[in-house]
């Protein structure tokens, strides 16, 4: 079977949109895969190796360039596709105008999430990787199959194995993120100072601490200052982080890429929650826990699928206390969930 994929999206959407590969290969031993994505992404698909070919187009300029650049994008990719067949077309996303993207190539059977009407998919509160595997498959109701995220393994940075060898009880922490092409959603954050609090507490009961995050995430840094943190944000490529995250104990994070990309690499989680739903985003298997803030707030989950609730302060996330979450993640250490590649 034939297959292309057009997904630009973030990080966390690719990594959840990955059940879709799992159940293609489960479905079809000889699927083809072709995967259309953005240059932000590409690493990460790249280490996957299943994708027999991957399409890369300037997903900056197709999202916020000029009239001009967004249609030299579209042409280009057109011209790549032109007149190519495939015996599925898999569009997910839920904006329309994706569409677009794949209207040169012939395509037996195409699927795409929608927006509009009564229906909204993905559907509110189901987990999206489920949500891309009822996509991928056509099959809703009793009969749809559940979604597995596949576990990539990827081989720690060489820089980090002393480190990392000498570690008896290892936590990522991933203050930032929450932010992609279009814009920042900060209300996802929980408070950079808390997290350094809860650091200070680790560090205090002889778990060591690693500071994760992208080039962009480089502001948190100054709320770390004076406490004996590996400090690796900016330093590491998608695969790599998912290498650390693989050889760490816990990563404590809120909802952002990092959360996806330490359940792709199998580590246990502690996710931190607000203006989103949980269920929508994290396995809560025997190695997962998630802290939801503001239970008592009515407005709570506030995003939509496009925006969130006006909300200055941002109650939900500052709900959740230091306490709290130091006390879930010595519970999570004290299991022996250790997830160690080395």
């Amino acid at each position: 079977m034939n297959v292309l994929i057009v997904k630009i999206g973030a990080i966390g959407d690719a990594v959840m949109a990955l059940s879709m590969l799992d159940v293609l290969f489960r479905e079809s031993s000889n699927a083809r895969v072709t995967w259309v994505c953005g240059k932000t992404i590409e690493p990460l698909l790249q280490a996957f190796g299943k994708i027999n070919e991957i399409i890369v187009l300037d997903d900056v300029k197709l999202l916020t360039g000029n009239s001009f650049e967004k249609a030299t994008v579209i042409v280009t990719l057109w011209t790549r596709l032109f007149g190519r067949r495939f015996d599925l077309v898999v569009t997910a996303h839920p904006d329309s105008r994706y569409r677009w993207l794949s209207l040169p190539v012939l395509g037996k059977v195409r699927r795409v999430f929608r927006r509009d009407g009564r229906r909204t998919e993905p559907v509110p509160g189901r987990f999206h990787p489920d949500e891309y595997v009822r996509l991928v498959t056509g099959v809703d109701g009793p009969n749809a199959l559940k979604a597995r995220i596949p576990e990539l393994r990827c081989a720690l940075p060489e820089f980090l194995s002393p480190f990392f060898e000498g570690a008896t009880q290892l936590v990522a922490l991933a203050p930032g993120g929450a932010k992609n092409i279009l814009r920042d959603d900060a209300l996802r954050r929980w408070p950079v100072e808390r997290y350094a609090a809860v650091c200070e507490m680790l560090l205090n009961s002889g778990v060591q601490v690693v500071l994760t995050g992208s080039s962009t995430d480089k502001w948190v840094c100054d709320s770390f200052k004076g406490l004996a943190v590996v400090d690796l944000i900016g330093k590491l490529s998608l695969p790599d982080l998912v290498a650390v995250y693989g050889s760490c104990d816990l990563v404590v994070t809120h909802d952002s890429g990092p959360l996806h990309l330490a359940a792709l690499a199998g580590a246990p989680v502690l996710g931190l929650f607000g203006p989103t739903n949980p269920h929508e985003k994290l396995s809560l298997n025997g190695r997962n826990r998630m802290l939801w803030g503001g239970d008592d707030l009515p407005c709570r989950p506030c995003y939509d699928g496009k925006d969130y609730a006006n909300c200055p302060r941002n109650l939900c996330m500052h709900d959740i206390s230091v306490e709290r979450v130091y006390r879930e993640a010595l519970q999570l250490l004290e299991r022996g969930n250790v997830r160690k590649s080395i």
